[in-house]
């Protein structure tokens, strides 16, 4: 885990502070680190993304 503590990232979707990630964020051409999500938030976000995959299963 990367302390990013003195960075002063802000969740996109909560605002809280975000003080460590499981990588070292680069900046983008604007200087920005884009979009990053804490903890809880990146989970809420991956476990609604799980069911939108695939070929919607629907018959033919």
């Amino acid at each position: 885990m990367y302390d990013v503590s003195a960075m002063n990232i802000k969740c996109a979707e909560c605002g809280t502070d975000v003080k460590e990630l499981p990588f070292q964020p680069s900046t983008k051409e604007d200087g920005t680190y884009g979009k990053i999500y804490c903890r809880d938030c990146n989970r809420k976000r991956r476990d609604s993304m799980r069911g939108s995959f695939g070929g919607g299963g629907g018959r033919f």
